[in-house]
């Protein structure tokens, strides 16, 4: 176990040193290409826009034009400054208690869970144990709550520095939760004479969540703070979730003006000076951005809860936050939770959320509880790795496809995952073109979740994903001899494990880092459908082969943890060729978007490996299942659509099934919106609803209900490709009676950028009619901006949306 400790600090130290490059690939919009991009390791890629230097705040594009200090002015971040990754080379992976317990926990639940940690998941890179809202004071919610200097009753036996040493003495470190600005004890706040806001008459001039009394930003408000923390690092905690300091820094800014934030930064000072710089200082409640050069981290959303809604809360975070990570601090968009009886899919989602992008990682459900099929989604995602965000911007949009570019010993390859989030099994046909690869190269493609090669294929892959779930496709280019397609211990696929690789035509050593009982398995591919077989393998772990005839695996089993050289051998076998025939017929075509159309045909009763899929005798890609998806930008003219069996070595059936799209044919004289996907659409909380409002109830304006329609909150950007193939768009708007009569806002309607309609300041309870003519318009944008007065309750309805052809 000793090594292992010394090989993970080894490990972090190196994939800290990562970020330490003077150029980040990186975008700074998304224009034509809606999806989330991400680099691990020295990527070169053609979709990044330009690079950015972290330690000049500079942005250099392609054509060398210079965007100097992007995050201070283009972004905001008042306070920027690079990640400082000497004490923290890697974002923090463990366990919270707070989303099983709440404030109902107590000393032997946590002792329980960190014991299960230290024996099930430390192994695999988790860390820290953090005791949430519990320990402290007496009572529930606020009150008495917010003494600090009081442990409450469940936590007095054996005590806090007993829990923090029994923690440490498991090869963890121990963390709590505190809003540390905030106090409810009056006796310690009469103790403290001057550090406190309070009135002539001794009373608190600022009771809030944070706490009945508010520690003052002064000399002795800060030697609270530093006593305060002195005496929680003399108990052996080494990391602090401090609460609430939006909180703070708007009462500061109410009590003391604008030099209420430069105040807030010296009492964070205060803290780090007494801590250090080996403690980790995690930030909390909303995005404290004024924290950004001091904080090692932050929360960027709201609380999860357990469930496909808690999952959308870790999307919002990410989608409006992640630009953050690993450039200003380390991302936190909360805990993952796993457990039952959360579907298998959206635990399978959540995980890849976490794994993909590299946030910080802390799980909390009941972990000595947890079924196995759900410690083994944990397994395949800690730790959280030095993974950084190429989109160098926030985006209230959730995308559907995450890209995570990979360059690890010479592998080069992408980890896509094309997330649901529908409540019904969906497809998306994933263009390689788009993730930046070569338009004409054969691409292998490997599903992760799964563990099975799916074939090597050109121009693109059609993908099946279950409702509210995720599915996670490695793809890489192939080669002329037989290559390492993934790694079965992390997402990432070779990252955490792989320490060396080299291929030699048909062999190829390496060497990994193997855990004990983990089933390691090595996953190999070969060239354009060629089978062969994996002839033989050295190592002095036990393996197990299995020749697929397109693919190959080996599994280890190792007595022992620990790093394992191994050198395989392959030789070419003849592989059976089954003569395709072709697709029968079509079974439907139907709009799912106005640019978008999805087809089926009847699936072949005899043997084939999948379908090939042209339009206007142009490859889109491959498809495993009879339908596609077809994306045209022209809805005038024809296409030829053209359809024809393949099998695994590439070869197609001689005919194709051929049918004429006409998408002018394929829509009725009116079509609803919410019968239709967005090609983009973003909103300022939440996403948007079809048939429903942001809360999911009926959509209702002004005491009248409608059966159809798009519920949105301002700010919000709604796109659809209409191609000048209708004649006018038609609706009823206002704000939903869900918000009590609060909120204001402003429609308008943008054809190819120009404004051809506005509503004006609109308040609750009022509704307009929108009837505009859209007679060769190609873009049509529905937009909602607040009315002024900021966005809350702004809960925006696109009642009856809908457009009419010519």
């Amino acid at each position: 176990m000793k090594k292992f400790i010394f090989f993970m600090i080894i490990f972090a130290t190196i994939a800290g040193s990562v970020l330490s490059r003077d150029k980040i690939p990186c975008r700074i919009n998304d224009r034509e290409n809606p999806m989330l991009f991400m680099t691990l390791g020295n990527v070169k890629t053609s979709v990044a826009e330009g690079f950015f230097v972290p330690g000049k705040d500079l942005v250099v594009l392609k054509n060398g034009k210079e965007i100097p200090h992007y995050y201070r002015d283009k972004l905001g971040i008042k306070f920027f400054s690079p990640i400082d990754k000497t004490h923290f080379p890697l974002p923090p992976s463990g366990w919270c208690s707070w989303y099983f317990y709440y404030q109902e926990i107590n000393a032997e639940e946590v002792l329980k869970n960190a014991r299960w940690m230290a024996e099930n998941l430390k192994e695999y890179g988790a860390k820290y144990i953090q005791i949430d809202d519990g320990w402290q004071g007496t009572g529930h919610g606020l009150g008495e709550n917010r003494d600090w200097f009081t442990i409450d009753v469940r936590f007095r036996k054996p005590g806090m520095k007993a829990i923090a040493s029994e923690i440490k003495s498991l090869g963890m470190k121990a963390g709590l939760w505190l809003a540390p600005h905030g106090e409810s004890n009056a006796e310690i706040v009469k103790k403290f004479k001057n550090a406190f806001f309070l009135g002539p008459d001794g009373k608190s001039l600022s009771s809030t969540w944070e706490g009945t009394y508010l520690v003052k930003p002064s000399e002795e408000g800060r030697a609270y703070l530093k006593h305060l923390f002195n005496t929680l690092k003399s108990w052996g905690y080494d990391y602090f979730k401090i609460d609430g300091q939006p909180i703070v820094i708007n009462e500061y800014k109410r009590l003391l003006g604008e030099k209420g934030v430069k105040l807030y930064r010296e009492t964070l000072r205060a803290i780090r000076d007494t801590i250090g710089s080996d403690t980790y200082l995690l930030g909390c409640w909303g995005i404290p951005l004024e924290g950004a050069g001091i904080m090692n981290g932050s929360r960027t959303g709201g609380d999860i809860r357990s469930g496909w809604e808690g999952f959308l809360v870790a999307v919002d975070a990410t989608m409006r936050w992640y630009f953050l990570h690993n450039i200003v601090w380390y991302a936190d968009p909360d805990v993952i939770l796993v457990r039952p009886p959360m579907n298998i899919d959206t635990a399978r989602a959540w995980a890849t959320l976490q794994g993909l992008t590299g946030q910080a990682l802390m799980t909390s459900d009941m972990m000595y509880a947890l079924p196995e099929q759900r410690v083994k989604l944990l397994k395949k995602i800690y730790p959280a790795v030095n993974i950084t965000p190429m989109d160098l911007f926030p985006s209230s949009a959730y995308k559907k496809i995450w890209d995570l570019k990979v360059n690890h010993l010479g592998r080069q390859y992408d980890v896509v995952a094309v997330f649901n989030y529908k409540n019904k099994r969906d497809g998306e046909f994933l263009h390689f073109k788009d993730l930046g690869l070569k338009e004409n190269a054969l691409y292998h493609v490997f599903d992760f979740w799964a563990q099975e090669y799916l074939g090597a294929w050109k121009g693109g892959f059609y993908v099946e994903v279950p409702a509210q779930g995720v599915r996670v496709l490695t793809v890489m280019e192939e080669k002329p001899h037989p290559i390492l397609i993934s790694t079965s211990r992390h997402i990432t696929q070779g990252w955490v494990d792989l320490k060396e690789l080299k291929n030699d035509k048909n062999e190829i050593h390496g060497k990994s880092y193997i855990i004990k009982d983990d089933g390691y398995t090595l996953s190999f591919a070969y060239p354009g459908g060629k089978c062969h077989r994996l002839t033989s393998v050295k190592t002095t772990a036990r393996t197990v082969v299995k020749n697929h005839g397109t693919w190959s695996e080996i599994i280890f089993y190792p007595e022992k943890s620990g790093e394992y050289t191994w050198d395989v051998k392959f030789e070419r076998i003849p592989c059976y060729t089954y003569p395709v025939k072709k697709p029968s017929k079509i079974m439907s075509v139907y709009p799912t978007s106005t640019d978008e159309f999805l087809i089926r045909w009847w699936p072949l009763y005899s043997l084939t490996a999948g379908y090939n899929v042209y339009i206007d005798g142009k490859l889109l890609g491959y498809s495993p299942v009879a339908e596609a998806k077809i994306r045209i930008s022209d809805l005038i003219s024809p296409h030829k659509l053209e359809v024809k069996s393949v099998w695994y070595d590439g070869r197609e059936s001689k005919k194709a099934l051929s049918y004429t799209l006409k998408a002018s044919t394929l829509f009725p004289d009116t079509i609803f919106l919410s019968d239709l996907d967005p090609y983009y659409a973003s909103a300022g909380w939440g996403t948007l609803q079809k048939d429903l409002s942001m809360e999911g109830a009926t959509i209702t304006i002004g005491g009248n209900k409608y059966r159809k329609g798009l519920g949105t909150h301002a700010p919000s950007r709604i796109k659809y490709k209409i191609g000048g193939l209708f004649s006018r768009f038609k609706a009823i708007v206002g704000i939903d009676d869900e918000t009590e009569g609060k909120g204001s806002v402003n429609f308008r309607v943008i054809g190819d950028g120009k404004v051809l309609w506005e509503s004006g300041k609109m308040k609750a309870g009022e509704t307009k009619n929108a009837d505009v003519e859209i007679k060769d318009i190609k873009l049509l944008i529905l937009e909602v901006t607040d009315g002024g007065d900021g966005k809350d309750y702004d809960h925006a309805d696109w009642a009856e949306a809908r457009l009419i052809k010519f």
